[in-house]
């Protein structure tokens, strides 16, 4: 059913389109054959009515067809001429300079001069234009002569001559002529609006707009019709520039347009392109080059721009077709559609340009660049409806790569949390040395895999922007304690020195995501051990005052086996071993520097690394922080000894009087958690699942639940909720910690939003459950 509504709506998409096209046609075929019905009322405006004569210069005469031509070789003077009639009035005489110098005489008097020459910048003939020269009724019988010259082809030419008031020549030639000026205003502003969206899409979105290359096309299209109009005198104050100006966008007027087929075709025939965009270029240089020595006008060489134009669209055409047989054209039909209107409207234009009568240059070309504009419009939109429809898939798939992440740290996260504690239980009870030197082994494997799943997780988070910088204050003194003390553990068990060059003078409290910079540390110094077979290790720290701010400064340095040069640039890459068949017996994904990296870079630090291969290495991180001026040495000192939430230990708890109900679906976890339990002599009930819990909770008050996430129906969450919406419930207000295997950034907030008091993930690490229960129930009792 949807599928049929969606087809609908393409057809009567469609027909709405072609309704309005035919709308346009409509408009544009009436107007440009029906009979006239608003001419201007400008009765004084008309042909001059006289019989030409050439004058020749034996002093003989030869009729002169008005407008016409005549034989003339470049550089040659011609002489025209008429009487005036006997009833002459006064008026004005207009006629059309074509690239002619002109000198014009009523009987022997000098009435008009024109000439450009001395006002021009470069060139060899005068500038197209209308000429105005006034007549009187003394006139009458009078002789109108015209003398011309030109070093051009249009040498003998002779253009309309009019009379009438100047007004009214002036009105007449704004209807002839205006409405091309209006189109190529419109247009221009149009090519600036398509240029500007294109830049904003660019720099915004850091998305390539194909569109960018049409705009210009557009703009010196447009610009080409208005500098080319035949009322260009009447609003630009120099059309010597705007004539020069018409030839230079009529040799580079294909380049765009070039460049945005190339696109839109990607790149498949940029080769023949490349050849038309360099010989379009050098005939830019050569046609300039000839203009400025006076060796030919622009006029003399355009035949070579046009010849570039016709072998462009000639090489689009072919383009085109390959495309059509080989089944490309499904990317940019429309394109293609519109490419060819273009094409038969250019090849119309050039025609019209070597027609001197031809009444408005551009109206062709309009048309064409207006059935392009449309055609791409039409694929823009299209793309856009793509893109968003990628955008749209890729949100889904995100979210279900999340899902999938959240899922696989859950059942990942559940086994390795019974075997961690049954572990634990076994180091606890057993008395064996022999059995505690396997139990230990197991615990470091334990800790290996559980260190190898959570940089695939961090990875993961990073690779879809799930991982948020979170900023807190911190002890200096108190990060680095803790990084310091597993890293002397692992080189003690390598037997490494690991050496400390920590800075006095280091602030003793910042603001900063702690737990990153821990897991950088982390990373870094496990790698120096893990790469390190004799020698020492060393951990430097110390602050630097920069114009930025303050940075805080870590360097590890080790005497390990080194990185080779040409390994250098690969050291950051994601799934990177260098050397693998030298280190594969060394444990690890290949993750840990490029999560280091990118982690930096969250931060808006650096990392460097310098190293001499066999003799070791050392890594430099600069990270921005923000330091806290007013510290007293009495509060920083309670800091430092006393627990955080989460991660100080607290000896053996014992808490007897604590009722604790724990909550899990799964058996194997409330098995492991009531042996972790066993040494805080805790009162300790278990359920498993929402409505046990639930229903325990209405008939016992507890001190704290531990309550998981991932259970059947109703889950963690859901259960909470139905705590604390039970008015009668007498946990309403007891705190409920999620102890879960979800791990995936940003679940603890979202946890809390909830309703959470707090969270911990499995697997469960017995310090850090005292140190959680000591915080909501010794301070609580």
């Amino acid at each position: 059913m949807e599928k049929q509504k969606s087809k609908l709506t393409k057809i009567l998409s469609c027909i709405s389109g072609i309704l309005i096209l035919c709308s346009f046609l409509f408009f544009a075929w009436g107007e440009s054959t029906q009979t006239a019905e608003n001419e201007p009322e400008n009765d004084s405006f008309k042909n001059f009515e006289g019989q030409w004569v050439r004058v020749m210069d034996d002093g003989s005469t030869e009729p002169m067809p008005v407008p016409g031509e005549c034989d003339a070789e470049k550089g040659e003077w011609v002489t025209i001429q008429t009487i005036l009639p006997k009833d002459q009035q006064d008026t004005w005489i207009c006629m059309r300079s074509m690239q002619q110098d002109m000198y014009i005489y009523v009987g022997d008097e000098l009435r008009k001069k024109y000439s450009t020459l001395e006002t021009q910048p470069f060139g060899k003939t005068s500038t197209m234009t209308y000429v105005f020269f006034e007549v009187y009724a003394d006139d009458a019988g009078e002789t109108l002569r015209v003398e011309f010259m030109s070093d051009s082809h249009y040498a003998g030419y002779v253009s309309d001559v009019y009379e009438g008031d100047r007004y009214d020549t002036f009105i007449h030639f704004l209807y002839r002529y205006v409405p091309s000026a209006i189109v190529s205003s419109w247009m221009m502003l149009v090519g600036i609006f398509v240029i500007a969206g294109s830049i904003f899409v660019r720099f915004y979105y850091k998305r390539k707009a194909d569109l960018l290359y049409l705009g210009e096309g557009l703009v010196i299209a447009a610009a080409w019709m208005l500098v080319e109009s035949k009322i260009r005198q009447f609003f630009l104050p120099n059309s010597t520039i705007a004539m020069l100006t018409g030839f230079l966008m009529i040799a580079v007027v294909a380049l765009p347009f070039m460049w945005y087929m190339n696109s839109v075709q990607k790149g498949r025939h940029q080769k023949a392109y490349h050849i038309i965009g360099v010989g379009l270029i050098i005939n830019y240089v050569l046609i300039l080059t000839l203009q400025l020595l006076g060796i030919k006008d622009f006029f003399e060489s355009m035949s070579l721009s046009h010849f570039l134009i016709l072998a462009f669209l000639i090489t689009m055409m072919i383009t085109i077709i390959y495309d059509i047989v080989k089944g490309y054209i499904g990317d940019y039909k429309e394109v293609a559609i519109g490419f060819a209107a273009l094409m038969l409207a250019a090849v119309i234009e050039i025609l019209l340009s070597h027609n001197v009568a031809a009444r408005s240059n551009g109206i062709a070309l309009c048309f064409g660049l207006m059935m392009l504009l449309i055609s791409a419009g039409l694929k823009s939109v299209k793309d856009l409806l793509n893109i968003e429809k990628e955008k749209q898939l890729a949100i889904a798939a995100g979210e279900a790569k999340a899902k999938f992440l959240a899922n696989m740290s859950h059942e990942i996260r559940t086994p390795i949390n019974a075997v961690i504690g049954m572990n634990e239980m076994i180091l606890r009870e057993n008395q064996d040395e022999t059995i505690a030197e396997y139990a230990n082994n197991i615990k470091d494997a334990s800790q290996t895999l559980l260190s190898l799943i959570n940089e695939i997780l961090d990875f993961s988070k990073i690779d879809a922007g799930k991982l948020d910088i979170v900023e807190n204050e911190y002890s200096t003194r108190g990060m680095l304690k803790e990084v310091i003390l597993g890293a002397q553990l692992r080189a003690t068990k390598k037997d490494l020195s690991f050496d400390l060059d920590i800075d006095d003078d280091l602030p003793k409290r910042l603001i900063g995501d702690e737990v990153r910079i821990k897991q950088i540390l982390n990373n870094l110094l496990s790698n120096a051990i893990k790469y390190t077979k004799e020698g020492n290790v060393t951990l430097s720290a110390k602050g630097l005052e920069t114009e930025k701010g303050f940075v805080l400064e870590f360097s590890v340095k080790d005497t390990g086996i080194g990185i080779k040069k040409e390994d250098m640039e690969k050291l950051f890459d994601s799934f990177q071993r260098l050397e693998l068949g030298k280190n594969r017996y060394i444990e690890g994904t290949g993750l840990g520097l490029n999560i280091t990296q990118q982690l930096v870079a969250l931060m808006k630090g650096t990392v460097g690394v310098e190293s001499e291969y066999g003799k070791g290495s050392c890594f430099t991180v600069r990270i921005p922080q923000q330091m806290i001026k007013a510290v007293t040495e009495e509060s920083d000192a309670e800091q430092q000894n006393a627990p955080t939430d989460e991660t100080k230990p607290v000896g053996t708890l014992c808490i007897p009087n604590a009722k604790i109900l724990a909550v899990d679906d799964t058996e194997m976890n409330l098995f492991i958690l009531k042996g972790l339990l066993k040494r805080t002599q805790a009162q300790l009930d278990l359920a498993g699942g929402g409505e046990e819990c639930f229903a325990k909770t209405k008939e016992k008050k507890y001190d704290i639940i531990l309550m998981d996430h991932m259970m059947p129906e109703p889950d963690g969450i859901a259960t909470l909720h139905m705590i604390r919406e039970d008015e009668d419930n007498p946990n309403k207000e007891t705190p409920v910690i999620m102890l879960t295997a979800n791990a995936i950034e940003g679940v603890k907030e979202g946890y809390l939003a909830e309703g959470f008091e707090d969270y911990l993930s499995k697997p469960v690490e017995v310090d850090k459950l005292e140190s959680m229960l000591a915080k909501y129930l010794i301070q609580n009792n």
